[in-house]
């Protein structure tokens, strides 16, 4: 009890301090989450996006939203909650591998403080429950027990209803549970297969009812894709993009787990159990789905290395049992002597500038934020990207609309470029407050009395409603 309560402090510390330290968001893709989120606790439907993204992660945001409020706050009240559930079950995972009380504990807090898992777990996005759920079934693959194995296929079940890139390491775990059923002729196990394997079944079924196709969502994703430009990456490129982002993204972390193993080997010791292949190979499923489908141009538009956050996670744990090991092992002052240099080396040279390429709201959610102290329910936005959404997210639901929601694929309307023409566009709808950029505000500016400015925007409010 003492060690999880540790494990839920530790993942909440390091979430309050990323939100602290200004971080708000991966992408504007969280805060389009919320938006969905929101309105499916408004409306709740079985398919809330409407889109190729899949049910789960609206439904978990959806239902507490729908209780306490349609605010970000409750999202992001949300999120650390997943956020701390995922790293106690992080540390499940550990112990179930056998690292032994002190080395579980360890090789958990070592995966909490790495910043990829930190930002994922502080943010309105699922990847690190599904990074979670998919390193807990990996873990049970390992073990004969029945019951850890129905536990583990329920998890991956769960994965394959929140990331796409969950589904290839289900098939894996399927597989081997079904070859581990017919030699133990344990019909229980079918269960922990089926679990694994129906919701991409009921997905599949969703896509030939709702869309006519089983694999709609592939064929949204890669249109998006196409439609940002772009080259696409060479074949061979394209597969390496995901092992090489396994060393990158957390360069540290890889250089430990590399000196460890070598010391291991280097002293005629097996590095791992005899089943704990079986987990490899299902993380290694998911390292090759993510390589296919950056050469198919399927790949996550934005941060695509987010989803290795399982593998990073599995190597924190497996780096802490090797750790242990070496602790007993004859010279164990050779690890603290080789790896802090390698790893200062591999930060220097590897360590990417992240933070600097996450979505920064402040601004919008700040506007949003006002708006919703006001009352506001008819507010038009018009901004240069998908900053709309962070709007919205800090407002609430059904109280704006946007001008332009910079879809890609579509063919965008033509831009107000007089007072005359934003007026027309506003007379449509009911509007008592404009969001719009500050090189922008002087359009807006007959129309109303510009309220708030930030660096980037600006609050118009509008003296009557626009409609006639």
């Amino acid at each position: 009890m003492r060690d999880a309560l540790l494990v839920a402090f530790a993942r909440a510390a390091t979430t309050l301090l990323c939100w602290w330290g200004g971080f708000r968001a991966i992408s504007d893709d969280d805060y389009s989450r919320v938006v969905i989120a929101a309105r499916f606790a408004h409306a709740p439907s079985p398919d809330p996006s409407g889109t190729s993204w899949l049910p789960l992660p609206f439904w978990l945001y959806g239902v507490p939203m729908a209780l306490f409020g349609d605010s970000l706050s409750v999202a992001r009240g949300v999120a650390l909650l997943l956020g701390v559930a995922s790293a106690l079950l992080v540390w499940q995972s550990a112990r179930l591998l056998g690292l032994g009380e002190r080395a579980a504990l360890w090789g958990a807090l070592g995966a909490i403080v790495l910043p990829y898992g930190s930002w994922l777990s502080a943010a309105t996005v699922p990847e690190a429950p599904t990074a979670a759920l998919l390193l807990f079934g990996a873990v049970t693959l390992t073990l004969p027990a029945a019951r850890l194995r129905a536990l583990g296929g329920a998890a991956l079940g769960a994965a394959c209803f929140s990331r796409y890139e969950s589904w290839a390491p289900a098939l894996v775990f399927a597989a081997i549970t079904v070859i581990d059923a017919r030699r133990a002729r344990q019909k229980s196990l079918w269960i922990a297969a089926a679990l694994a394997l129906a919701p991409m079944a009921l997905w599949l079924l969703h896509g030939v009812v709702r869309h006519g196709d089983a694999w709609f969502f592939v064929a949204r994703v890669s249109q998006y894709q196409a439609a940002l430009g772009g080259a696409r990456p060479g074949l061979l490129t394209a597969l390496l993009s995901a092992p090489w982002a396994v060393v990158r993204f957390e360069p540290e972390l890889f250089a430990v787990f590399v000196v460890a193993l070598a010391l291991v080997v280097g002293n005629g010791a097996s590095p791992f159990g005899a089943r704990a292949w079986r987990a490899v190979a299902l993380l290694a499923a998911l390292v090759v789905f993510l390589g296919v489908a950056a050469a198919r141009g399927s790949a996550a538009t934005h941060h695509p290395e987010r989803s290795l956050l399982p593998v990073f996670w599995f190597l924190a744990l497996v780096t802490a049992g090797l750790v242990a090991r070496l602790a007993e092992a004859p010279r164990p002052w050779l690890l603290p002597a080789l790896a802090p240099p390698c790893a200062l080396l591999a930060s220097l040279l590897l360590r990417p500038e992240l933070r600097s390429t996450f979505a920064d709201r402040r601004e919008e959610e700040q506007i949003g934020a006002v708006l919703s102290r006001l009352g506001a329910t008819d507010v038009a936005i018009d901004t240069d990207d998908y900053g709309f959404f962070a709007v919205q997210a800090a407002l609430g639901h059904g109280k704006s609309w946007v001008l332009a929601d910079h879809d890609p694929r579509k063919r965008p309307p033509a831009r107000p470029r007089s007072s005359e023409e934003l007026a027309e566009r506003l007379r449509g709808k009911p509007t008592r407050f404009l969001v719009t950029t500050r090189e922008r505000a002087s359009l807006a500016q007959p129309l109303g009395a510009v309220r708030l400015t930030t660096e980037r925007l600006a609050l118009v409010a509008l003296p009557r409603p626009s409609a006639p």
